[in-house]
């Protein structure tokens, strides 16, 4: 009998084993691509979870890391706590420090962590085209283990979307010409999903769309392995404006997006709803498999048009939809601009809703709302419009809202918290503030935490760094009330006489004391022969040296300005000159990094595609968005320059010539000459149609310290 026990007992644990091994195959691999001098130093075991509280246990014993976790995801934040914490490496979208350790670094006594947040959400819509346009597979893995090893567990997936609708549409007469014309470029998807325009920056191939469902596929089950689970795009009722010609009484029009007509929304309370509905719902489980439990998708996004609708009758048809293909599913919802209303979630299960709440640097809409009428909410920030670039993100209020909506009496609706950025390749600190908050149920010291943040990224402590930091967090990263975005680089702006701001929504002005700033900048600087090495130093020295010079930029546009008031010749002749330098010099500091060019970003686009048409596609799709953005029929658009960059190459080619066009009019209008405006809008698009002729200036050491020196003056 005793045999027979142990036997069984043999059995189980060898089986428990199996399955662990199984279960945690994904996150062996990623140690194999990351940190494969960890490869073979680690041990997965899988512990039981009976709540919705993840943990994991951290040990080492025999020269060997021990990692006990309840799944997946917490044992990549598992993971990623040792080699933050311990061997000081780390993993970002503006550099990586991964390099070997000298030794295993030993863990005096067991580490155990206990998650109460059961959701940490990443993306937003706008992030898979102002960041992710043009990702091709070795892109997406890094993406997706970044996101693993911070502990994302809950992933915007809307890659593949356009097999989905081909194949519905087809079903109801839409010929392919129209289904074309319906789905945008690659630099369009998410305004298309969200419902503000359709076809814009097509028409797509048919190896684009196919291309497209088979990246989906492999994103999906790399997402599985790593314990991400993804938010699919459900059915909410938009369709191609072509549906019209066929059903006129079952569509309402969505009116206007800027300068874009809407695709329009069928009444989600009729017939042709849940016909489309059945075959959308049925192509994403041929196509994607039938083990999805959440899906996103906003009615009335940004405006759109209610006509006689009973909003709360549109949202539980909406629901319904979901609920019948995938029982159990959880609508993903944006905050956002209002939306969710009271009245698209009255008739609503809640428990079968999730709320993002984009916006929680900056308002406390969670509250004002009362928990979104007691509804299931993330707690996110976007800090990020358009993947401009610039420093920015309220550390310090990050800290304190998170700690709020934890200990207020809405804590209960709270199911975790995200990042929502537009763009994503920018202030990896933000990012790593929000997504450590998981990992402890106290409000977190942003001095403390700078400690440890620098000493990770930068691969040891340095006090000369700290010292900066505590400066950038009262300047650039300050959390000043009436801010919401980061400070727009003037020379990327439309030339003019009054300019506030680059994009519409944006603002110039600077919130912090820039001189101060700048000691900062000087302080950090200082470390710079200690850190030569190591890219993630390199990557911040040049972010911080481009923000101190789109500063002096900001200031040098004032007084050529103030020459022009002044009608002051000799004044203007030497304002205008050195903003025109300050702007070619930017352009040469940004050269020397690859994080900062042109052609980073281009070079993606002329690899997209599996044809000579798909890669020009995409080029000129890159090239739009970067500029006038759309449509181009309308220099007034709203959108022209909203993703505009300060990049190497875009400086010198595009802004440059733009500025350049305006100093020439203004030396002649100075002195009483009068002149036609600029065509600026015409030159933009000008150049998204020809191939860019630059050439960018590399330096040596020698005059990089001159130009470092000259920018810090």
């Amino acid at each position: 009998m005793k045999k027979h026990i142990l036997l069984l007992l043999s059995l189980w644990l060898t089986a428990m084993m199996a399955v662990a091994d199984n279960r945690f195959a994904g996150v062996q691999a990623l140690i194999d691509r990351r940190v494969p001098w960890l490869k073979d130093k680690v041990s997965l075991e899988l512990m039981p979870q009976t709540d919705e509280t993840e943990i994991f246990i951290l040990s080492t014993q025999g020269g060997k890391l021990l990692i006990k976790a309840t799944g997946e995801s917490v044992a990549c934040m598992a993971l990623n706590h040792y080699l933050e914490d311990y061997c000081h490496r780390s993993m970002s979208h503006m550099g990586d420090n991964l390099g070997p350790v000298a030794r295993l670094p030993e863990i005096s006594s067991s580490v155990t962590r206990r998650i109460d947040l059961p959701v940490r959400y990443a993306l937003n819509y706008c992030t898979f085209n102002y960041s992710m346009s043009f990702y091709q597979w070795e892109d997406w893995e890094h993406e997706l283990d970044w996101m693993a090893l911070h502990g994302v567990n809950l992933m915007l997936m809307p890659v593949g979307m356009e097999k989905v609708w081909q194949n519905t549409l087809r079903k109801f007469g839409v010929t392919d010409l129209q289904i074309r014309n319906f789905i945008p470029g690659p630099g369009y998807t998410a305004w298309w999903l969200m419902g503000n325009l359709e076809g814009w920056g097509g028409p797509v191939s048919q190896n684009f769309i196919d291309g497209q469902a088979q990246m989906a596929r492999r994103l999906l089950e790399r997402m599985e392995e790593l314990g991400i689970r993804p938010v699919m795009q459900g059915f909410y009722g938009m369709v191609s404006r072509s549906i019209r010609d066929r059903h006129a009484d079952a569509v309402i029009p969505q009116g206007m997006w800027g300068f874009f007509e809407r695709p329009d929304i069928l009444k989600p309370t009729g017939k042709l709803f849940d016909d489309m509905a059945d075959v959308y719902y049925h192509e994403i489980k041929k196509l994607y498999g039938g083990n999805l439990n959440y899906f996103g998708g906003d009615l009335f996004h940004e405006g759109g048009l209610t006509g006689t609708l009973n909003v709360a009758d549109c949202g539980l048809a909406v629901q319904k939809a979901m609920e019948r293909h995938f029982p159990g599913s959880t609508w993903v919802l944006q905050g956002w601009s209002g939306n969710p209303k009271p009245e698209l979630l009255a008739k609503l299960n809640r428990e079968k809703v999730l709320v993002v709440d984009l916006f929680g640097e900056n308002a406390e809409v969670w509250e004002q709302t009362q928990a979104y009428g007691d509804t299931p909410f993330v707690w996110c920030v976007v800090s990020n419009f358009g993947e401009q670039c610039g420093m920015y993100g309220k550390l310090q209020r990050i800290a304190l809202q998170i700690d709020k909506v934890r200990h207020s009496p809405y804590k209960a609706r709270l199911k975790g918290v995200g990042i929502m950025p537009e763009g994503i390749n920018n202030n990896p600190v933000v990012y790593d503030l929000v997504l450590h908050a998981p990992m402890t149920d106290r409000r977190i010291n942003v001095e403390e935490w700078l400690r440890s943040y620098i000493t990770y990224r930068y691969g040891a402590f340095n006090e000369d760094i700290y010292a900066a930091w505590l400066i950038f967090l009262q300047t650039i990263y300050a959390s000043v009330p009436e801010k919401y975005g980061l400070p727009e680089s003037v020379f990327c702006a439309r030339p003019g006489t009054k300019v506030v701001n680059t994009s519409s929504w944006g603002v110039r002005a600077r919130y912090y004391d820039m001189d101060f700033f700048k000691e900062g900048v000087r302080r950090f600087m200082k470390a710079r022969t200690v850190f030569a090495e190591s890219e993630t130093y390199t990557c911040d020295m040049f972010d911080l040296l481009r923000q101190v010079q789109s500063d002096k930029g900001n200031r040098a546009y004032d007084d050529m300005i103030a020459a022009i008031e002044a009608k002051d010749v000799a004044r203007f002749e030497h304002t205008s000159k050195r903003f025109l330098h300050l702007l070619l010099r930017q352009d040469t500091l940004l050269a020397q990094s690859k994080h900062f060019t042109l052609a980073r970003w281009l070079g993606q686009a002329a690899r997209f595609g599996k044809t000579e048409a798909d890669r020009a596609l995409a080029l000129k799709n890159a090239k739009m968005q970067l500029t006038f953005w759309g449509p181009d029929w309308n220099p007034n658009t709203t959108v022209h320059d909203y993703a505009a960059k300060e990049w190497a190459g875009m400086l010198k080619t595009l802004y440059y010539e733009e500025w350049n066009m305006f100093v020439d009019v203004w030396r002649q209008r100075i002195r009483g000459i009068e002149m036609i405006e600029p065509d600026y809008y015409g030159y933009q698009i000008a150049w998204s149609k020809q191939p860019v002729n630059y050439t960018p200036v590399k330096l040596n050491e020698v005059q990089m310290d001159a130009l470092v020196a000259a920018i810090l003056h």
